[in-house]
């Protein structure tokens, strides 16, 4: 199959597009966000959930859970396990809008 960004003709990979044109997922990308993300992040965020048994922090709520950094990077935070607690998606928007 041929790459389905316009003009190319090269073959494709998995989604469609050849190796060029690639679309990066949020998880590849180098944003300064991310940069200093460690490179076993799915792992701590694994051990992250387990210690907090797979509840939010705030208010016991067991669905779409997230791992947020109690003190955010942007503001002195690290990435060790000690800053980091899981909340749910609406607890952490809740603390991100209050706290920023």
């Amino acid at each position: 199959m041929i790459c389905l960004r316009a003009g190319c003709i090269s073959k494709t990979l998995r989604d469609g597009r050849c190796r060029e044109h690639q679309t990066r997922r949020p998880w590849q990308n180098t944003s300064a966000r991310n940069l200093n993300r460690p490179s076993n992040w799915p792992s701590i965020k694994a051990q992250v959930l387990a210690r907090d048994g797979f509840a939010c922090q705030m208010c016991g709520g067991r669905s779409e859970l997230e791992v947020d950094h109690i003190i955010s990077v942007a503001k002195g935070g690290s990435w060790e396990m000690t800053n980091l607690w899981t909340l749910c998606k609406e607890d952490h928007k809740a603390k991100s809008r209050k706290f920023g």
